[in-house]
């Protein structure tokens, strides 16, 4: 009887041990799901090659020591862009240059999105980006044909950058 009592209490133990184990590996792979996994997603039409470039704020800090560097194929269609962020990083902000091409003329920036662990966390759709983003002197709105000229010979590479709009909106 003793030995039955002992047999029964040790099972008892190595089964609810073993269930520790499996709530403990289940939290660790949802801490792993939860790390973040930033995404910025363009659409755009750019006519010829290119090269763009994503700096973003983390931390309270511009990152601009490692920039996102992004290759762009040409074709007169609009394409999406993603350009992905280092896993981890917090996305605060983010800049972009938007072209590096001098011979890149003209671009149409229709939407910017930002994801998190492939859920949007930000929909620029429309061109409703435009209150959430600042253009510098390198874009140069073309109403009659709904894009920009881009202008290399100021201070900044055509670019946008997010405001505090964008800001209170990635704070959510």
């Amino acid at each position: 009887m003793k030995r039955l009592i002992v047999l029964f209490l040790t099972s008892a133990i190595l089964v609810s041990c073993g269930k520790d184990k499996k709530n403990d590996v289940e939290n660790n792979e949802e801490s792993v799901a939860l790390k973040d996994n930033f995404s910025v997603v363009l659409e755009a039409v750019y006519e010829k090659d290119d090269s763009l470039s994503v700096v973003y704020k983390k931390g309270g800090y511009w990152d601009y020591d490692h920039p996102v560097p992004f290759k762009v194929m040409g074709q007169p269609n609009p394409q999406k862009l993603t350009i992905l962020i280092p896993e981890g990083d917090k996305l605060e902000n983010v800049q972009v240059t938007l072209s590096t091409n001098k011979e890149q003329k003209t671009m149409a920036l229709k939407s910017v999105a930002i994801f998190n662990n492939q859920k949007e966390v930000f929909n620029g759709g429309n061109m409703s980006y435009i209150k959430y983003f600042d253009s510098n002197s390198g874009l140069i709105w073309d109403e009659k044909n709904m894009r920009n000229n881009l202008n290399f010979d100021g201070q900044y590479p055509p670019g946008i950058a997010g405001n505090q709009n964008l800001e209170a909106a990635l704070d959510r």
